[in-house]
């Protein structure tokens, strides 16, 4: 009699993309900001600092990388036939399991977060003349996007040619003005590109989950480690951008397609003045901009006589 065979076979469906995220991305994030920090923001430039605009163009790609990575997943879960364009793809996936879902608005989301990658991937041309004063600090510059780079269809419909940033994100386009804000804003997408995918698709289909050392101590919400960097933000004027993306754009339209099993960006804001970061590491909860705070109680007991 022949030996039955015990050799036991698993099937596994392979999406390194999620583990950049872990990994690479966020000690990118924290590069580029210990050079963003320093900057003085009441200077006119042109560009940001090459090492600023390396570790934060280096962490877009990675994280869009994952996005896409994704959408693979979950179309071959899902038995369906992907196509060239992510963001269509997605945002009409989620739209058949959602009829109320915003697809077309999530469309838009997407195609401007695969804009700035192809940005960057891309390498985009720009001719730059720089005017500047006696001293040499800058007065003006105006820029001119060369012919054939980043001139299609998706790029126009995306992109205010004016300010030279993407409509809904304000991601820059101007690839040396690239920095830690453009990578930030879109972590926060993905954190709820995230959100949505579990929610109606399962965390079999969006196996990620995370977890990211920050001084000694493991935070597992990418939400309230954001957080953490937006109270140290120098720039105001991107705080409130931030706030306005999440309050206006984001949270009314896709709250309710989020799990209520965990906190995202779009859910962790103040409920007195609506900024988000109410929830940092550590426990902490209280507003930066506000100073609204809730504190936690004490499990000591109280001695009876």
């Amino acid at each position: 009699m022949m030996a039955k065979d015990k050799t036991k076979k698993e099937k596994l469906v392979t999406v390194i993309g999620s583990n950049y995220i872990h990994h690479l991305i966020l000690n990118l994030l924290s590069n580029s900001f210990e050079v963003y920090k320093k900057r003085d923001f009441t200077m006119k430039s042109f560009q940001v600092s090459v090492l600023e605009n390396t570790y934060a163009t280096a962490g877009i790609v990675l994280t869009v990388l994952g996005i896409e990575a994704y959408r693979n997943r979950i179309f071959y879960l899902e038995k369906k036939k992907v196509e060239k364009d992510v963001a269509n793809d997605l945002s009409n996936i989620i739209g058949k399991k959602e009829p109320t879902f915003p697809k077309d608005n999530f469309r838009n989301i997407l195609r401007e977060v695969f804009v700035i990658r192809d940005v960057i991937v891309h390498n985009h041309i720009y001719e730059v003349e720089v005017s500047t004063d006696e001293n040499w600090e800058m007065l003006g510059h105006k820029q001119k996007l060369l012919e054939g780079y980043g001139d299609n269809e998706k790029f126009k419909n995306s992109v205010n040619s004016r300010t030279r940033k993407t409509k809904l994100l304000k991601f820059n386009v101007q690839p040396a003005k690239i920095g830690f804000e453009d990578l930030n804003t879109l972590l926060v997408v993905f954190d709820l590109f995230v959100g949505i995918s579990q929610n109606i698709f399962g965390y079999g289909h969006v196996p990620f989950h995370f977890a990211y050392k920050l001084n000694n101590n493991y935070e597992d919400n990418l939400s309230r480690l954001l957080a953490s960097y937006c109270e140290r933000i120098p720039n105001q004027k991107y705080i409130n951008q931030v706030n306005i993306l999440i309050k206006k754009n984001l949270k009314n339209d896709y709250s309710k397609f989020l799990a209520n099993n965990r906190e995202y960006v779009i859910t962790n804001i103040c409920p007195k003045c609506s900024a988000f970061g109410l929830h940092k590491p550590n426990n902490i909860t209280s507003c930066s901009k506000c100073k609204f705070e809730i504190k936690i109680a004490s499990n000591i007991p109280i001695p009876v006589n």
